[in-house]
């Protein structure tokens, strides 16, 4: 009866090895990919704070509408000066 108990539990002893070479195997292949990806973030991360740079970099609202109202006013400025400058 313990012989029996015995061999029963080396036999799912021996199974259990086998699963965990099994994952051992699996987790060595895993590796490699592991780092592919880990490289191809930091790669990633990098166009990321790129963007994030140029979006920065960008005029606000703001100051487009204040550039184009300068703008207009120093055109209507200069046609005005140039009206008068020709009439008088």
């Amino acid at each position: 009866m313990l012989e029996q108990r015995v061999a029963t539990l080396e036999s799912r002893l021996s199974q259990i090895e086998a699963k965990v070479d099994r994952i051992d195997g699996a987790l060595v292949r895993l590796e490699p990919a592991i780092r592919d990806i880990s490289s191809k973030f930091s790669d990633l991360n990098s166009r990321v704070a790129g963007v994030e740079g140029h979006l920065k970099a960008m005029p606000t609202f703001l100051q487009l509408a204040a550039m184009l109202i300068t703008t207009w006013a120093a055109g209507a400025a200069i046609v005005f000066a140039l009206l008068r400058a020709t009439h008088s």
